[in-house]
């Protein structure tokens, strides 16, 4: 966990660079320092974004471009392991090759596991690599074949801009079931803890452990009867 100085550090960091004209990127961070420096970077007026390989994920590469970039996306690709039942393991050995900052999530499947990293692939994951204590043959593949999730724009209309509200219809689970989340501390907005009441501005991006993340895109006014009528970006994991 990065402390509010350093990621305060790295956003003038990537700012700068920015604003030089260049499109940089961080590695692979937690959720909570990704919504704290894409907020730091978007209260210094810098064009960022983030991505972790498919939509959900909960480990992405932040970037900040200049003005008129439309959007930039690391180069990432996946490590198929076959016949691996344990994709925390296999995690633990792409680290241990690459370092932290290189590895994203991982994913099992039916017939192994995949995880996803910044690329090139360094020559120490290529072939065989050994996973708690196993051999196991290796090969890159696109993020696309080994990881799901999906995303899209949702409008609602709700009564507050509450987060146990707003994660109720991003995700369409009971107000009952997201708050429960919201006190068990797995639900963050820009980052940082949502506390009871915690409520989400245009712009602020909620990230909810299990479940994926939503970003209000848009608060277009109320309705007739004093709802709000909102649009949700929604990234289910």
């Amino acid at each position: 966990m990065k402390s509010a100085a350093e990621i305060d550090k790295l956003a003038t960091e990537l700012a700068a660079q920015a604003a030089g004209g260049r499109v940089v990127f961080s590695g692979f961070l937690e959720p909570d320092v990704t919504d704290a420096l894409l907020a730091a970077l978007r209260r210094r007026g810098t064009h960022a974004g983030a991505w972790g390989g498919y939509a959900g994920a909960r480990r992405r590469v932040v970037y900040a471009a200049p003005d008129g970039v439309p959007e930039a996306t690391p180069r990432l690709v996946a490590l198929y392991a076959e016949g691996c039942s344990d994709p925390e393991a296999l995690r633990a050995a792409a680290r241990a090759a690459a370092g932290d900052a290189a590895v994203g999530d991982a994913t099992t499947h039916a017939d192994g596991a995949s995880v996803l990293l910044l690329a090139p692939l360094p020559t120490a994951l290529s072939g065989t690599v050994r996973v708690a204590g196993a051999q196991l043959r290796v090969e890159e593949v696109p993020p696309g074949l080994a990881f799901g999730g999906s995303e899209k724009l949702q409008p609602a209309v709700v009564p507050s801009l509450r987060v146990d509200v707003l994660g109720a219809r991003a995700f369409k689970v009971s107000r009952a079931y997201f708050a429960k989340g919201v006190e068990a501390g797995r639900v963050s907005v820009n980052g940082k803890p949502a506390g009871k009441s915690a409520s989400a501005a245009e712009g602020d991006e909620v990230f909810a452990a299990g479940l994926g993340r939503f970003r209000v895109a848009k608060v277009e006014g109320e309705t007739r009867r004093g709802n709000l009528r909102v649009t949700l970006h929604v990234e289910r994991a």
